[in-house]
This record gives C-alpha cells, structure tokens and sequence, in this order.
C-alpha cells in the first residue's frame, strides 16, 4: 500500500446512489447525488468519530474511494477512457450519517428524511491515508465492501450491485467538477446498515482489494 498524505486532498467528492441497494424504492435516478466533504469531516485511521450529545442513529458508511492522479490543468469534461488513465490508486471512506432527529431537522413530522448535512459534521469522513495503486476497473465486479461496529457485521455488499463503472463516475463527476491532482471521489456504500455508532466503540470498514479502516467511538457534548 502507497502513503497517501490526507492534507494534500483538494476536493473530496462524495456520491450518494451508485448502489441499488441504496436508492429510494420509488425513484431510479439517472445519476448518484454528488456533494463535497468538508476538510473538518476528514480523519485518519485511529483519529476518534466524534459524535455530538444532540444526535442519534449514527450509521457507518463504508466507501471504495478513488483517487485523482496528476492530470496537468485538470480532468474536465473527461472521456471514459481519459477518466480511466487518471486514476491513482483507490483507498477507503466511512461516511458516517447522523439518521436520527435532532434540532433543527428540516421535516420534523418525517420519518426517514435526511439532508447532506447530517453527514457533515467534523470527523464524519474517516479516511484511510494509504492507497492501492489498482487500475480503474480493478473493483468494478464482485469486490466486497463491508462495515463492522465492535466486530459486528453491520454492512456486507459487494460492487456487483453498482449501477456505474468507476471510469462513468469519474467522467460524470468531470463534468462538474474540474478535477485535480489528489482529489478524492468517494464512489457510495451498499447501504441497509443493521447497527449504529451510538453506543458503540470502534468501527471498521473493509473493502476486498484495498484494505481495511478503523476509528474509535467518542461522544462529546
């Protein structure tokens, strides 16, 4: 595994959809929601999630990520097959989601409604500073992606039930962004966690072929 020095990520993207098994019953959207991480949310391996007193149904989020290789003035507008000659290597996410209400939640007689700011708060993107040098397809098919709360299996996919190649979310994301050396673009979670941070201790994720991430647990006021 190559060091990858989490300081040097320009723009980290997260994508939000790409799994089936994550989208609403009701809509198939054309493309995954994309929205940016603040730098707040990004920690090391070992750095504690800090979850806040007010909130609840904390939800891991285990994410393949792949990253931007030097690609001149930028990755704009990119073809597959530019977009495919323009990765780097791929590490590991955990976009970690606050599910439960708290003040201000934007529908508070709905159940289940979330914005992308419950996944904002700091230390809420642990990310793992190392990274395999893979080609762009090494985990489009049959690639194991799983959470564990405590040594609990809590989220166990695989990127077989990935609507989009990595090279189609890179050339997607190119024609929104400008892409840039060490950007980061998190590609989404198989979803359908079955246990919460709340209580917890430690969280794992682990994606077959890159590695695995480990955070401990705290709660602050």
């Amino acid at each position: 595994m190559e060091q990858f020095d989490l300081d040097s990520i320009g723009t980290f993207i997260a994508l939000g959809g790409s799994f089936s098994t994550h989208r609403r019953q009701d809509a198939e959207p054309e493309w995954p929601i994309m929205w940016t991480v603040p730098h707040q949310g990004i920690i090391p391996e070992g750095e504690a999630i800090e979850i806040p007193s007010y909130v609840e149904d904390v939800v891991p989020g285990p994410e393949p990520a792949v990253i931007i290789d030097d690609v001149g003035d930028g990755l704009w507008q990119a073809t597959e097959e530019e977009a495919a000659a323009a990765v780097k290597g791929f590490t590991i996410s955990n976009d970690v989601t606050a599910k439960g209400k708290f003040p201000a939640y934007p529908y508070p007689e709905q159940e289940g409604s979330l914005g992308r700011g419950y996944k904002s708060f700091p230390t809420f993107s642990p990310t793992l500073a190392g990274y395999e040098p893979l080609e762009a397809d090494a985990i489009d098919n049959d690639t194991m992606v799983e959470a564990f709360i405590d040594g609990e299996t809590v989220v166990s996919g695989s990127t077989d039930t990935m609507d989009f190649t990595v090279v189609e979310l890179i050339a997607h994301v190119s024609k929104i962004i400008n892409l840039q050396e060490n950007d980061v673009i998190s590609l989404g979670d198989p979803s359908q966690p079955t246990g919460y941070l709340d209580d917890a201790e430690e969280v794992t994720c682990k994606v077959e072929k890159i590695g695995e991430l480990t955070n401990p647990i705290e709660h602050v006021d």
